[in-house]
């Protein structure tokens, strides 16, 4: 009875393993925080285990493996002396010439049936519930047997990071627990579960490829940018600002590669009321803000954040102006679409028979992340209407089709030499 005694013991000890594991591992680092905060002592072990995982999880297994072995030479030595003689006395000479083995095959399945159960599956699935409680309770334990066996950890860390090497892989305690992957498919179980809502996972999914996306993929282009000159007169910028209703312009010079400066609305205005015959633009000019086209956005936020700004100018490596970009531009990317009272038309409009009307300066990510329809990336195009310009690969027409993938873009509307609307309908075929 002895051996039973002492392979429950070990079971249970082999459960404490298996909750500390997913206990730390589960454990939220603003959660551990807050115990850290309120003077709990253990948390401070537990802020131990997490800054160095590997040695940690060395710990757990040189832990969870010494009790396996122990275990099963407790159930083989209980098996021979109390299981054999039991086989040996059934009147089946079949039995009983492998009773040692079957004796011992028993209670090795008996044992590993429990040990899977009490001391596993139980255990992990009380610490994915509790891992906070789970984690302070069986602090202190694990860190004396970390203790205990620190010459078997330091072997197992070391030769665990010298073999993964080879492969170009980094220790654990040199990368996340979770990857931005794994949190993605979280997030979206966690959509399917009801805990996150559909925008918060939208949401979550742009934070992830914000600091990805650059100024050029987001900026206003050059020729749809509205601006003012210096040389107009002061009704003419009136008249420009109360049609458009945009809050700042660019003021240029000669032309669009020699902006003066930002025109302010409201400053325009506060002139207009103080003195409307003696203002002077070039004096209610804000100095522009410049960026390349290649600039991560979440860069450029930082930027415009620590330098107050609302609206940068951007330019290509020679220096040539290629369009604007503005705050609402940047959030945009993260919350969606921002649109106001004076904002009455949509990119992509759904009409009765199916279709698509959509404006051809729609960029191809959006049009893929907003609407689902998948165009292939080119260096040459970055928006609806560059790619017809590159299939057709002259200036369009009004009628001009481009079929591609089972999808239809028919040109609607042109504005001069450029496009303006696009039909889209997909082409459904019969099987």
């Amino acid at each position: 009875m002895n051996e039973i005694f002492l392979i429950i013991l070990l079971i249970i000890l082999n459960g404490l393993f298996a909750a500390s594991e997913i206990g730390v591992v589960t454990l939220r680092r603003s959660k551990l925080k807050q115990l850290i905060e309120e003077k709990n002592p253990n948390a401070e072990i537990v802020q131990k285990f997490k800054e160095n995982p590997d040695k940690f999880l060395a710990t757990i297994q040189v832990g969870i493996t010494l009790i396996g072995s122990l275990a099963s030479a407790l159930a083989g030595a209980y098996a021979v002396k109390n299981i054999k003689p039991l086989i040996e006395a059934l009147p089946f000479s079949f039995l009983r010439v492998s009773a040692e083995a079957i004796s011992i095959a028993v209670v090795v399945i008996l044992v590993t049936y429990f040990m899977v159960i009490v001391g596993e599956l139980i255990p992990k699935s009380i610490a994915l519930y509790h891992p906070d409680w789970i984690s302070l309770k069986t602090a202190k334990f694990i860190d004396r047997f970390s203790k205990l066996t620190f010459i078997f950890v330091k072997i197992l860390t070391v030769s665990t990071n010298f073999l993964l090497k080879p492969f170009g892989l980094k220790a654990f305690s040199e990368r996340g627990f979770v990857s931005q992957e794994e949190l993605k498919l979280l997030i979206e179980e966690g959509e399917q579960k009801g805990i996150f809502e559909p925008e918060e996972r939208q949401l979550i999914h742009s934070a992830f490829s914000f600091s990805e996306i650059t100024v050029k993929e987001i900026m206003v282009p050059a020729p749809q940018m509205v601006t003012v000159s210096i040389y107009m007169s002061i009704d003419e910028i009136k008249e420009i600002i109360m049609d458009e209703k945009f809050s700042r312009y660019p003021a240029l010079g000669k032309d669009l590669n020699d902006i003066r400066g930002i025109l302010h609305a409201k400053d325009f205005y506060n002139a207009l009321i103080k003195n409307s015959e003696t203002i002077d633009i070039k004096r209610l000019l804000k100095p522009p803000m410049f960026v390349p086209e290649t600039m991560k956005i979440n860069i450029l936020l930082k930027e415009m954040q620590k330098k107050r700004v609302h609206m940068a100018v951007v330019v290509d490596e020679y220096g040539v102006v290629t369009g604007l970009v503005t705050l609402e531009d940047i959030l945009e990317e993260l919350v969606g679409e921002i649109r106001d009272e004076y904002d009455t038309e949509m990119p992509v409009i759904t009409l009765p028979d199916g279709s698509m009307l959509i404006d051809a300066t729609i960029s191809i990510r959006d049009l893929k992340e907003d609407y689902g329809i998948e165009i292939e990336e080119s260096e040459d195009y970055d928006t609806l209407g560059g790619f017809i310009l590159t299939a057709l690969q002259r200036i369009p027409r009004v009628g001009d089709t481009v079929n591609v993938d089972g999808k239809t873009f028919k040109v609607v509307e042109m504005i001069g030499q450029r496009i303006s609307k696009i039909r889209y309908e997909k082409i459904f075929t019969k099987e």
